[in-house]
Formats: C-alpha cells, sequence, structure tokens
C-alpha cells in the first residue's frame, strides 16, 4: 500500500469502558503517519450493527463486553469485503483466548497494557494488508472459478459439435459405403475373386461404423437427453463391462428424473466417465460399483474399485499430471454445480469417490 492509503483511516473502536477509549485515542494520536477518525461503540448490539454497515478500514474489538465476548461479535459478523479486519484487545495476556481469537477470524489480537502507538500502528497496517490480500484472492477466485465453467461449457459445446459432425457425416458416409458395396456385391458373380474381396470389406466396414457410433456417443450421448441420467449410466456401465470383461461392474440407481436438472445430468455423466478412465488407467482394479441414490434431501453419486490405494494428496499435486487432471476435472465439475466432493484411498480399501448436491426446494 502507498503512503496516501493511511493518511485517513476510520477505526470503528468496540469497547465499554471510557478511560480505555481515551487510552487508545491517545496512542493513535501519537502516530504521525496516519490520521485515524475514531467512532466509539459501547455495546454488543451496537457494535454488530456498526460492523455490518461496512463503512470502516478497521475494528479494534474489547474481548469483554459485559455478558458477551468479542468472539460471539466474531461468531456473528458475515465475512465479505466490506467487513472490515477485527483486532481483538484484552486486559490480559490469554493463549488460549489468543488462539480463540484468531481461530474465529480475528487479524490480530493485542493486550491493552502491552500496546503502544507503534504497535498499535503496525497491526492496524499489517491487518489492513492482509484483508486487501485476502480479498484480492477471494476475487481471483471467483475469476477462476468463472474461467472454468466457462471453459467446460465451452468444451461441452464443442463435444456436442464433435459429436454431430461424427454422427451427420462421417457415420452416414461410412454408412452410404456399405450399402453401396452391399448393392454391388448382390449384382457380382459370387465367385470372382474380386466379390471375395469386397465381401471381405463389409466386416471392416461395419467396424468402423461401430466404432465412430462409440466415439459420438461418449462425446455426447443422445440417451441423456432422450431417456435421461439413469438409463444413461446403465447404458455406459454396460458399454463399460463389454470392453473391459476383467472388470466386474456393481450398479444401483434409485432417484427421480424430475428431481435432477438437466445441466446436473451432464455432470454427473462426466464425472463417473472421469472415475472409470482412471478406473482402468491407473487403479489395475478387478471390481468397481457406482450409486446415484437420493437420500435425506441429497443426490448422492458413490464410485468405488478395488484397485490400487494411492496417495491422494499426491495424484490432485501436479507432480502426477495423469492422476490429477481426472481427480481435479471430477472435483471442479462437481464443485462448480453446487455440489460437494469427497475422495479417499486406504490400502486394502480400495478407493472412492463422493459427490453430493442438495435437491433444489429440500
Amino acid at each position: 500500500m502507498s503512503e496516501d492509503d493511511f493518511r485517513h483511516i476510520s477505526v470503528l473502536l468496540i469497547e465499554d469502558d471510557e478511560d480505555d477509549y481515551f487510552l487508545l485515542r491517545h496512542l493513535l494520536a501519537e502516530v504521525s503517519s496516519a490520521k485515524y477518525e475514531v467512532a466509539w461503540i459501547q455495546t454488543y448490539e451496537d457494535g454488530l450493527k456498526e460492523l455490518e454497515k461496512g463503512t470502516y478500514d478497521v475494528c479494534l474489538l474489547d474481548y469483554h463486553l459485559g455478558s458477551e465476548t468479542g468472539l460471539e461479535i466474531l461468531n456473528n459478523v458475515e465475512e465479505s469485503p466490506a467487513t472490515p479486519p477485527i483486532i481483538v484487545l484484552t486486559g490480559h495476556g490469554d493463549y488460549l483466548v489468543d488462539l480463540k481469537a484468531m481461530k474465529h477470524g480475528a487479524a490480530d489480537y493485542l493486550v491493552k497494557d502491552q500496546m503502544s502507538g507503534l504497535l498499535l500502528e503496525r497491526a492496524i497496517r499489517y491487518s489492513m494488508d492482509r484483508k486487501k490480500s485476502k480479498d484480492d484472492l477471494r476475487e481471483s477466485e471467483r475469476q477462476l472459478r468463472y474461467l472454468s465453467s466457462a471453459l467446460l461449457r465451452v468444451q461441452e459445446n464443442e463435444r456436442r459439435m464433435v459429436a454431430a459432425e461424427l454422427h451427420d457425416d462421417l457415420g452416414q458416409l461410412l454408412t452410404a459405403i456399405k450399402y453401396k458395396i452391399e448393392s454391388v456385391l448382390m449384382r457380382m458373380d459370387p465367385d470372382e475373386s474380386c466379390t471375395r474381396d469386397l465381401n471381405a470389406i463389409i466386416p471392416n466396414m461395419q467396424l468402423a461404423i461401430e466404432q465412430v457410433r462409440n466415439m459420438y456417443t461418449q462425446l455426447m450421448p443422445t440417451v441423456l437427453d432422450d431417456l435421461g441420467i439413469v438409463a444413461t449410466l446403465s447404458w455406459f456401465c454396460r458399454e463399460f463391462q463389454k470392453d473391459h470383461p476383467n472388470i466386474l461392474v456393481e450398479s444401483r440407481f434409485k432417484v427421480r428424473e424430475e428431481e435432477i436438472a438437466t445441466n446436473l445430468r451432464l455432470v454427473i455423466f462426466r464425472i463417473v466417465q472421469n472415475a472409470f478412465d482412471s478406473v482402468t488407467a491407473h487403479s489395475r482394479a478387478g471390481r468397481t460399483r457406482v450409486s446415484l441414490v437420493e437420500e435425506d434431501g441429497y443426490v448422492r453419486l458413490d464410485i468405488w474399485h478395488n484397485g490400487a490405494a494411492f496417495d491422494v494428496s499426491h495424484a490432485v499435486s501436479f507432480t502426477c499430471p495423469d492422476c490429477a487432471l481426472g481427480l481435479i476435472s471430477m472435483k471442479r465439475r462437481a464443485e462448480l454445480s453446487g455440489g460437494s466432493f469427497e475422495i479417499g484411498s486406504a490400502e486394502g480399501g480400495g478407493t472412492f469417490v463422493r459427490v453430493q448436491w442438495a435437491i433444489a426446494g429440500q
């Protein structure tokens, strides 16, 4: 901060002792680097109301306020960019009170008998610096969430576009070629060598058509829009089991489609996709289980496999980029859609992913 930022500082003093009020005013008057404008409030209720106005640069809060304590104000004030940093003041040094104050969100903790103008000025300056840094970080996180959400939307739009092109262009072109070859074969002598060669192409053409169909279905499953999330997950589990016969897939779905928003259905599908990708890529699992249930006002998605355990903190760090991308993608999708994300791994117990979303209106 520049020197100009400290020229006029508005201070809210919540203090029920008049002598302490005069002491603090005297200490602040000793400071030559800033001019402090002090608003004095003597009660808990009035102090909480003033704090909620958000018009002060810093708050000096007495720990004892009649039958109340400063910790109760810290608990009740809603933290926001407009909330000033709060420095707790007490008449006696107490390590436990210090810890409690900092745990409850105090910017600093000062003992009145040990205060000087210099110490008070420094505490105010540092607390305002930390508050600004915290607000800047919060704003950066907000912008990052917005950017992540926008990138996911762009990604889904691109997937939808590529899936449509595969379906409408390449898929139909391959199907037309296959039908044309079959039509030509019907008019050819079955004993000719070229007839046998063309017949050998048909299975390859059919395989190519099926692979293209699988590609555009994985990119954007039409069954999700047509039949809903339960049918889509059931289809996905069947296809996964077919492609990975050595991994036993168990599933349990007990939700009402109308309770799950349309955009949330796609989020759930993508999380299951990412989780099953990690099962095949990293876990060496022989069994996996997925469930989607509605319970106590929440939709809960659970995915578990019995594969190799791993260090979660290592997996979500950039020291393990292959692991991190899938886990970070799942976590980001869950949180951006309003859900809570949990992952755990224990040796001998496999790995689980749990995501919960509150049902709207409950």
